[in-house]
């Protein structure tokens, strides 16, 4: 059975045409006044749905003023730091039109601030540049924030023409949900919207609505589609400054959308040799009337049937999370199975009986499994801007801290058993930003006053492999002349706080275990005199009731 593919663009055109949230956006900037300052904004309150809206409206002499300096120069984010919030560790630095940044920086700082409520921010032609810029900034709040009753704002750009350049939109697509939260609605005879083109380095993001004055619409969000109508509507832009009448056109589309026949609108036969995809993507261009589109309409096909079939096998997020869960569950299986051999670190780094080597064959490919899935996240989620422990969110930044738990010390037995020494200063990047960002989430916090009971896995993941180094060092003992009795007694010292604050495992302390090794040829090094807090734990055999 053949696969049918349709354009999803298409059915989005005729749902952006049919709903409120546009046009109430579109009059909240109707009735924004007018200043004698190069912008203005205001908030209204959409009337069909209550939910608020911020408006920038740019004065007439500025657009006239672009229009005439040649739509001023692209300048870096390296210069202008009032951007260099949207910049990733992949796209460090990008070009943003410099009219978008003198606007944005004009803007109160008050303003900038997340919103608890739903907001929509709206602009019109060269306003839409600020809230372009001003939704960012609040996408990039929120992220600090990391508050789930935070509503990630919807901008909603009149005839504005393209912001930035490719790594600007890159840096944007990085984070879907960035990407997501822009429509820029371009009306054809718009001389503004369409004054940068694909001949210039500027390159747009988002989702673009174009539409007409008769009520022909049709949208885009590949980034060759939009460049090709911009090109369209430039060639035939003639001498002409006055901003369209998008109300008209709204209600065009509204119009269209609400009465459109079968034969305009297309209905494909399953049953047919018809091709669903690219009849769809040959009627958008068409609403537009856009020429020589036929080598464009073969490559948007090709790309939309590649990025269908991608889509299929994708997880979302949040399933993928629960596949690791599983597992993460025979991890702790495994965990629970070997405490009466001495625990699962020392079971797994040298299992004694054919059982066992069968038992971690099969848990070494959970292990691989865990390691890829959050070695990809890590990095990932390690490209965004945020600095403040926010990489993660709550749900994914739990699972995070328990799969470094559960799973670094598989990877240092590994790591000891190969020969390796000092782990910590090799460690993998993904267990120490985990780690970074588990320490920010935990800020603030008193461990040592939480918690009345032991830990059931050691918070400190790297612990074993200050074990292996504490039976390197005593092993090196042998040698003449060579000292390392501060090295151990700081590793003592270490122990005994984490027996205080409970965040040791009981497993620690099973016969046989690597620690109980080390514990036994430190003392015969201390000798019987030697007396320590530790030591007297130790010796006194309280380690065996910590619970």
């Amino acid at each position: 059975m053949s696969k049918i593919m349709f354009c999803s663009e298409v059915e989005l055109g005729g749902f952006l045409g049919s709903i409120d949230v546009v046009p109430d956006a579109f009059r909240a900037l109707s009735n924004t006044s007018s200043s004698s300052s190069s912008l203005s904004y205001e908030f209204h309150t959409s009337s069909s749905s209550g939910i608020q809206i911020l408006a920038f409206k740019c004065s007439n002499d500025y657009r006239i003023r672009f229009l005439n300096n040649g739509g001023f120069d692209l300048v870096s984010s390296e210069t202008f730091q009032v951007v260099d919030f949207i910049a990733t560790k992949v796209n460090k630095s990008f070009f943003v039109n410099e009219a978008a940044v003198e606007l944005f920086q004009s803007l109160p700082l008050e303003l900038k601030e997340p919103k608890d409520q739903p907001l929509i921010v709206t602009g019109l032609s060269l306003g839409g540049y600020v809230a372009i810029l001003f939704t960012l900034w609040l996408q990039h709040a929120i992220d600090l924030k990391d508050s789930k009753d935070t509503k990630r704002p919807i901008c909603i750009t009149f005839g504005c023409p393209l912001v930035g350049d490719n790594p600007l939109q890159r840096a944007i697509s990085e984070r879907p949900q960035w990407k997501s939260s822009f429509l820029n609605v371009v009306a054809k005879t718009d001389p503004v919207a369409c004054f940068f083109t694909s001949n210039s380095p500027y390159k747009p993001f988002g989702t673009t609505l174009f539409c007409t004055e008769s009520g022909r619409h049709t949208v885009f969000e590949d980034q060759e589609s939009v460049l090709a109508v911009l090109d369209a509507m430039a060639s035939s832009r003639g001498e002409n400054t006055e901003i369209p009448d998008y109300g008209n056109h709204l209600k065009s589309i509204r119009r269209k959308a609400l009465y459109r026949g079968v034969s305009e609108s297309g209905e494909f036969n399953p049953n047919s040799n018809s091709n669903p995809l690219r009849a769809g993507i040959t009627w958008q261009f068409k609403q537009l009337e856009v020429p020589d589109s036929n080598n464009l309409i073969e490559k948007t096909e090709k790309k939309q049937a590649k990025t269908i079939e991608k889509k299929k096998n994708v997880y979302e997020s949040t399933k993928k999370l629960n596949d690791m869960k599983i597992s993460l569950t025979y991890m702790e299986w495994y965990m629970k199975t070997k405490r009466s051999t001495g625990g699962y670190y020392d079971s797994f780094k040298k299992p004694r009986t054919q059982k066992e080597i069968i038992s971690q064959h099969e848990i070494v490919k959970h292990q691989r499994i865990l390691n890829k899935y959050w070695k990809e996240l890590v990095e990932e989620k390690n490209q965004m801007p945020q600095t403040e422990g926010t990489k993660l969110r709550k749900r994914w930044l739990y699972g995070g801290t328990n799969y470094r738990r559960i799973v670094e010390p598989l990877d240092i037995a590994e790591y000891y058993k190969k020969g390796g020494k000092d782990y910590v200063a090799n460690r993998p990047n993904h267990y120490k930003l985990l780690e970074d960002w588990s320490n920010d989430d935990n800020e603030g916090r008193d461990p040592v006053r939480e918690r009345k009971k032991a830990a059931s896995l050691t918070e400190d993941s790297c612990f074993w492999a200050y074990v292996e180094e504490g039976l390197i060092l005593l092993g090196k003992l042998k040698d003449e002349g060579f000292s390392c009795n501060e090295e151990l007694e700081n590793f003592e010292s270490k122990v005994m706080g984490e027996i205080k604050s409970y965040s040791l495992s009981p497993e620690v302390f099973l016969e046989g275990s690597s620690f109980m090794k080390w514990w036994n040829e430190y003392k015969e090094y201390k000798g019987s005199l030697y007396a320590s807090e530790f030591a007297q734990l130790m010796n006194s055999g309280k380690y065996k009731v910590y619970r």
